[in-house]
């Protein structure tokens, strides 16, 4: 899907602000079905003497090109610092603002579910916190970020539900470690172990739902853990992320499927949860080196 197609779904976001900004995201993860994390891309954005509405969800944006001061206004405090490119704003929910821009800003706007930072809060002991606002913020995690938010947007992979689920966890807790009045939260987790079988639970329900496009919370839910746990014990068991190891399972289904019954192509592609038979056919060459009716007419041969 074309960036300028995704753009057009932004009414899907459900954030306030889409409609109030002068111009449309150039990019937008609106159409992508991401339910934590939202993104969009704002290229020579102009938001001079530009007044908007609270959010209800945290707004991290993460300047891209150019230097650009900054000159805003939120929580009845003012909030000046030349940004540049790399550097990131972050200001929590529930905050009306207003905004000078003295030029045109490159930038990424990333809204994160608050509800997320509180499951993550939880699981590393923070009982009582607050996320610190900010304006041009020297943090290279935040560039690091963009570049992984922007590259999926650009191009989304197999499992990008799985994919934006993780990283809302990821980003909630880096903002707890580094940007909240809890410094270095979490540095002492706790354990995070899954046992033998809540490991089978989770790769059996994987198996059995491998056509479908999975969550990270229908994944901890299987062995009846929090995602934020989930996904981490189950990297630190397996060696693998939750969605690299789906896309892995997809790909050795599919070539069972290919070695077997006389299924269509775009039958084998939709049983096995890709979308089309176009991106089955990519994702299958990039991981195996050839294409699934080159490997269906070998192992025939």
């Amino acid at each position: 899907m074309a960036a300028a197609d995704r753009a057009t779904g932004v009414a899907a976001a459900g954030t306030p602000w889409l409609g109030r900004l002068p111009q449309p995201p150039s990019a937008s993860s609106a159409l992508l079905g991401w339910r934590h994390l939202e993104a969009y891309r704002y290229d020579g954005l102009r938001c001079w003497e530009l007044a908007l509405p609270p959010l209800e969800r945290h707004f991290i944006a993460v300047h891209l090109l150019r230097s650009c001061d900054v000159d805003s206004r939120w929580g009845g405090r003012t909030h000046r610092g030349r940004s540049r490119p790399g550097n990131a704003m972050l200001m929590t929910a529930g905050q009306d603002s207003l905004w000078h821009c003295a030029s045109p800003v490159d930038e990424l706007h990333v809204y994160l579910d608050p509800a997320v930072v509180r499951e993550v809060a939880a699981e590393i002991g923070c009982e009582r916190f607050d996320l610190i606002d900010g304006v041009a913020l020297v943090d290279p995690a935040f560039a690091d970020l963009a570049r992984q938010l922007l590259a999926e947007i650009d191009g989304p992979g197999l499992g990008t539900q799985l994919f934006a689920d993780t990283t809302a966890r990821a980003l909630a807790l880096h903002l707890l470690r580094h940007h909240s009045t809890v410094r270095g939260a979490g540095e002492a987790a706790p354990r995070l172990e899954i046992t033998a079988r809540q490991l089978r639970l989770a790769t059996d329900f994987i198996e059995a739902h491998l056509g479908e496009e999975l969550t990270l919370e229908h994944l901890a839910a299987a062995p009846a853990m929090s995602p934020f746990r989930f996904a981490r014990a189950f990297r630190k068991a397996t060696g693998a992320s939750p969605r690299q190891y789906v896309i892995a399972r997809r790909i050795e289904r599919a070539k069972e499927l290919l070695r077997g019954a006389d299924h269509e192509l775009a039958e084998i592609a939709n049983l096995v949860g890709f979308a089309t038979q176009s991106h089955f056919t990519t994702v299958f060459r990039q991981r195996c080196g050839t294409t699934p009716k080159r490997y269906r007419d070998r192992c025939r041969a």
